[in-house]
């Protein structure tokens, strides 16, 4: 029931940070582009409602990440490597959580914004972590899918995720900065959900070899 739960938040993930990216950039006022401009803008203190990136794209997304990342710890026991690569998945989930109450003081678009205040430096600081873990977490889990019989179907595409994030983060950016960004994490959410339904389906299967026979 645990995995089961888990691969439920993990499936869950993309659709409220995708929502968030969707919402969040039609309620900014005119003049806002999500094809220039970053994700972090939806959630800074001058966005119109910014509560909408802050709450469900980053606080929510983020909380879900983490219940997702137990169940996959749980999962790939007793791996060091897939605990680890659990373990990544879990800070990102924690420093995403964390966006969401550090926000910028002002978008691109205002005039003078150079966002200075603490809370502006605290998000930049737990982007990079979260940036970097989105990264690495597909490294490591690659090479654990590998290693595990029951995973070694999943770690092609897992070792080809981060070609694919970049891939549609370059051939985004002929629109924007921002397009670009965006296509990537739209791409690894996409990983994510993937990896998330492997885990309900090999949860599921695990209910199968346990069953009584009779």
């Amino acid at each position: 029931m645990l995995l089961r739960l888990a691969a439920v938040c993990g499936l869950l993930a993309p659709l409220t940070y995708t929502s968030a990216l969707l919402f969040g950039g039609l309620a900014q006022r005119r003049g806002f582009s999500s094809a220039d401009e970053s994700t972090s803008d939806l959630g800074a203190a001058t966005a119109s409602s910014p509560w909408i990136y802050n709450r469900i794209g980053t606080n929510l997304t983020g909380l879900l990440i983490f219940l997702f990342a137990i169940g996959l710890w749980r999962a790939l026991s007793p791996s060091s490597v897939g605990r680890a690569g659990a373990g990544i998945l879990a800070l990102l989930g924690v420093t995403l959580f964390l966006e969401g109450f550090f926000a910028l003081d002002c978008q691109g678009i205002d005039e003078g914004c150079e966002n200075t205040s603490w809370q502006a430096e605290g998000h930049r600081w737990v982007s990079r972590v979260t940036g970097a873990s989105l990264l690495i977490a597909p490294i490591v889990l690659a090479i654990a899918f590998r290693r595990l019989p029951r995973w070694r179907d999943t770690w092609i595409p897992t070792a080809a995720a981060v070609p694919f994030f970049f891939a549609a983060s370059v051939v985004f950016s002929l629109l924007g900065d921002g397009a670009s960004v965006r296509a990537g994490a739209v791409a690894w959410f996409l990983w994510l959900a993937f990896i998330a339904f492997r885990l309900l389906r090999k949860s599921e299967e695990g209910v199968v070899n346990v069953a009584p026979q009779h």
